[in-house]
């Protein structure tokens, strides 16, 4: 494995997916490391410190290699004031990353927006399960085993940040995970209804995922419907 390389590229029907290998270690990255970014990435990259430096880094880095699979040669990709790689009008991206890996999605612009998110299957957490899953929700994984019930209640945290990240440039605020309801089938797929506590919208959402060597990679698309 070679740290800050690419790991792979596969296309999916939300966008590309680009993976980058980073270090496990809040070392500062190397500068011959950073000088693989544009000077406005790079200098803001310094202005970090530990894990979210080495996250930053991957994260441009999938990124940049992402935009380049979709034929785009991107400018520096800073952020928006919710924290948000901000992209080219052309493209809508979304990034995410565990301990040794960053990810980034990206697609053509003019099919609404996207969010991406990558999770290890352990430890396991069914503790956390009311704060991220609704009561019906609650219910729904209730009977399921423990283990299935983590899988489950993972598959519906990461789809949730899915969404979260999707739909900000909508709502521009916080959006609670007790605002949408996740309903997983078996094809890699997932039906979602929103409950949003302003009442934004109308949205259509679609939501999908696939198992990555001990990781769920989840990602969302989001258009405005008409109301």
């Amino acid at each position: 494995m070679s740290l800050f390389q690419v790991a792979y590229h596969h296309a999916t029907p939300h966008g590309v997916v680009s993976a980058v290998h980073i270090p496990d270690s809040p070392e500062p990255v190397p500068d011959e490391v950073l000088a693989k970014l544009p000077p406005e990435e790079s200098d803001h990259a310094r202005s970090l410190r530990g894990y979210r430096q080495v996250q930053y880094v991957g994260g441009r880095l999938a990124l940049r290699q992402a935009c380049g699979q979709v034929g785009v040669r991107p400018p520096p990709l800073l952020s928006t004031e919710r924290g948000a790689p901000l992209l080219p009008k052309s493209l809508v991206g979304s990034v995410s990353h565990k301990r040794d890996l960053a990810i980034a999605m990206v697609a053509r612009s003019g099919r609404g927006t996207l969010g991406v998110d990558l999770e290890d299957y352990a430890p396991e957490r069914l503790r956390i399960m009311s704060h991220i899953l609704t009561e019906t929700e609650c219910a729904e994984l209730a009977p399921l085993p423990d283990d299935r019930r983590w899988i489950e209640l993972l598959l519906r945290f990461s789809i949730k940040e899915s969404i979260y990240k999707a739909i900000d440039p909508y709502v521009g605020r916080y959006v609670g995970f007790h605002e949408a309801e996740v309903r997983p089938d078996l094809h890699g797929d997932a039906e979602v209804t929103l409950h949003l506590k302003n009442a934004e919208g109308p949205f259509e959402v679609s939501a999908r995922y696939e198992w990555l060597w001990g990781r769920v990679l989840t990602s969302v698309r989001i258009v405005r419907g008409v109301g």
